[in-house]
């Protein structure tokens, strides 16, 4: 998958498909469960017997199949059986903002709006889909898999966004969206909606056992966004937790304050203050001496 750049492969024996194996398989079944992808064999961890489409399967069809089987990647077989091809929703998509785009402006519309609705539903941007759903439409006619008029089904460069939501130390809580795939970019989403001196803060997820997990790379993000599509969340809470910050006071001749690490940094400040101190004293009695003579 690596070496050809694909997301998915299928498992065939002979003409027969047993089964497909996705990224998504890789992320929930071998890496969420931490178990040895060395050792692990395909079987163990695929999708056995996915549904499949044909080649004259309309694009809207596919959709559907895709959207009640709540998965995104759907096997193509030719009339003998055979297996030609494996689209994701991204390329059917794709191929059906295309076919839109040349349609009548009615026809569009209703496009739009299944297309709308789909994306809601299939990609657990909303885990209730509504009931008015249409499952049929006047689009079915023109939208097909092999479609004479249009191109081959090309890669979407299109960028999903996530919404996420963390609870400041004041009990305020914020929501932003992100790609995604990016740890800098959710971090720079918390930080910029925390106080100023709310700085040193680390970003946690709750998994399905009730652990909180660390977020601190890129695959992390991925990971936690993954595992919260897979139980049709459309939002995704964050646990921050926000380092001790430095509270000094002063009573007489000390300094008096609670804090972790930075204590250090603290007594260093005050000591080159007082050390600033003795020499401008020191200073200033050598003039007055000085002057007197």
């Amino acid at each position: 998958m690596r070496d050809l750049r694909v997301n998915s492969v299928i498992i065939t024996v002979g003409n027969k498909i047993q089964g497909i194996l996705t990224s998504k398989d890789i992320l929930m079944r071998v890496v969420a469960k931490n178990i040895s992808p060395e050792l692990t064999l395909v079987e163990k961890v695929m999708t056995p017997n996915p549904e499949t489409a044909c080649m004259e399967t309309t694009i809207v069809d596919a959709l559907h199949v895709m959207h009640e089987g709540k998965f995104l990647h759907l096997p193509v077989l030719d009339k003998d059986g055979y297996v030609v091809a494996c689209v994701d929703v991204l390329q059917i998509t794709h191929a059906a903002m295309s076919t839109v785009e040349s349609s009548p402006g009615a026809v569009s519309d209703m496009a739009n709006t299944m297309m709308q609705k789909f994306w809601d539903s299939a990609l657990s941007l909303d885990p209730h889909p509504p009931e008015d759903y249409e499952t049929h439409s006047d689009l079915s006619s023109t939208m097909l898999l092999n479609s004479e008029g249009g191109g081959g089904l090309q890669s979407c460069g299109s960028v999903s966004l996530f919404a996420f939501k963390f609870e400041d130390r004041k009990g305020r809580v914020h929501r932003f969206e992100s790609t995604g795939e990016s740890f800098e970019e959710v971090m720079s989403g918390v930080v910029q909606r925390c106080d100023d001196g709310d700085l040193g803060v680390q970003i946690m997820y709750e998994d399905d056992e009730g652990d909180k997990v660390l977020i601190s790379r890129d695959s992390d993000v991925v990971a936690a966004v993954a595992f919260a599509r897979s139980l049709g969340q459309k939002v995704l809470r964050l646990h921050v937790d926000f380092a001790e910050m430095v509270s000094v006071e002063r009573s007489g001749d000390l300094f008096e304050g609670s804090c972790g690490d930075g204590c250090g940094w603290v007594w260093w400040q005050a000591g080159v203050v007082a050390g600033a101190v003795v020499l401008t004293s020191l200073g200033f009695l050598v003039y007055l001496k000085r002057s007197k003579k």
